[in-house]
């Protein structure tokens, strides 16, 4: 019986450390990034200016091709993934060098 007893009392002392990190994780990221969070507001803000604006775009953009070659450089016998970095150091490096001057000039 006292096996029974301290089992049920380790059971409910673990559910309750569960669930209160799961109430804390969860709460972080509400108010990270719920509709008043900081993280939505820094957004907000750096949608708010259009260069910033094709800055991040520029910058998704880039991050999406890289995770494509990524992909392609597994597929050894595809040549597409040179094309694909062919593309991104032409068109991506004026594109970058528009925006920086456009936001620093």
């Amino acid at each position: 019986m006292v096996r029974v007893i301290h089992e049920s009392k380790e059971m409910l002392i673990a559910l309750i450390v569960a669930s209160c990190l799961v109430a804390g994780i969860g709460g972080a990221t509400f108010f990270t990034l719920g509709p008043d969070g900081w993280l939505t507001g820094m957004l907000r803000d750096l949608m708010s200016d259009p260069n910033l604006k094709t800055l991040v775009s520029l910058a998704v953009v880039m991050s999406i091709l890289a995770l494509c070659k990524r992909w392609l450089d597994r597929n050894t016998r595809s040549s597409f993934n040179n094309l694909l970095v062919g593309v991104v150091a032409l068109g991506g490096f004026a594109l970058i060098l528009q925006g920086v001057r456009a936001v620093f000039g």
